[in-house]
């Protein structure tokens, strides 16, 4: 049964990969990115509204603990304010830019920042989403199934907007982000499925808190402004409809 858990996280691995492929098929990048931003825009609203504040409440049980609220206040915090200090080594980049006028190198570092502190926390989130499917999976072989199904979804249009926000990079670096980011998953659950141990309930409350504010950083200090600076263009609007529905289909998962 282990070893059954264990695959369900690579099944999880197969979306972020076709993910990744997606914008090696689309000719016109700009769009692609635009319709990206504002789907990947609902989907971690979804992430953070549905999936981890409820779950930062349950591990820490905040009703009998207190204290492990302001725990996890204090992880949020720092999940937010750590991607803000990876601005200092990231390609400079600015939200206030003109397509038109900018030249191509700016442009470029601009969506490749975005693209690359979404894949650091998707990471980190994603080690967490896998040690919980081979958790499930081992109690209730379908309920992981249906669980890794889920995390699927999400994942294929998060891959997305990574890989085509850090297309026209060629670096080292990004080639080992994207491969840690694809199997991040199968990471997490690999991990546990070593120390034959499960996670302690405080460290996954906070690293679930880490996470958590760094989802908040990238949904409204990065792709909102991008939203609202190009909310006319159709690709973001159609990006945000396709997002609702997506998020109304894994609520009936």
């Amino acid at each position: 049964m282990e070893t059954k858990a264990l695959l369900l996280t690579l099944f999880v691995s197969f979306f972020f990969l076709v993910g990744l492929f997606i914008p090696k098929l689309i000719h016109n990048k700009e769009k692609l990115i635009a319709l990206s931003i504002g789907l990947t825009f609902i989907i971690m609203l979804f992430l953070i509204i549905i999936d981890l504040i409820p779950e930062i409440i349950e591990v820490f049980d905040f009703s009998s603990n207190l204290k492990n609220s302001i725990y996890s206040f204090g992880a949020i915090v720092v999940g937010f304010f750590s991607l803000r200090l990876l601005d200092l080594f990231i390609p400079e980049h600015t939200h206030e830019h003109d397509d038109k006028n900018d030249n191509i190198k700016e442009h470029n570092n601009h969506f490749y920042h975005i693209g690359f502190i979404t894949a650091i926390s998707l990471i980190v989130h994603n080690i967490l989403e896998g040690i919980s499917i081979y958790i499930t999976g081992i109690n209730d072989l379908k309920l992981g199934i249906v669980m890794s199904l889920t995390v699927g979804i999400h994942n294929l249009p998060l891959g997305i907007e990574v890989a085509a926000s850090m297309e026209e990079n060629k670096s080292f670096s990004k080639q080992c982000i994207l491969f840690l980011l694809v199997f991040s998953s199968f990471v997490g659950a690999f991990l546990l499925f070593l120390i034959k141990q499960d996670l302690n309930p405080f460290i996954e409350g906070i690293l679930l808190s880490v996470t958590l504010g760094m989802l908040i950083y990238i949904s409204f200090q990065e792709l909102l402004p991008e939203i609202r600076k190009n909310i006319k263009k159709r690709e973001i609007q159609y990006g945000i409809l396709i997002g609702i529905m997506l998020s109304l289909l894994l609520l009936l998962l």
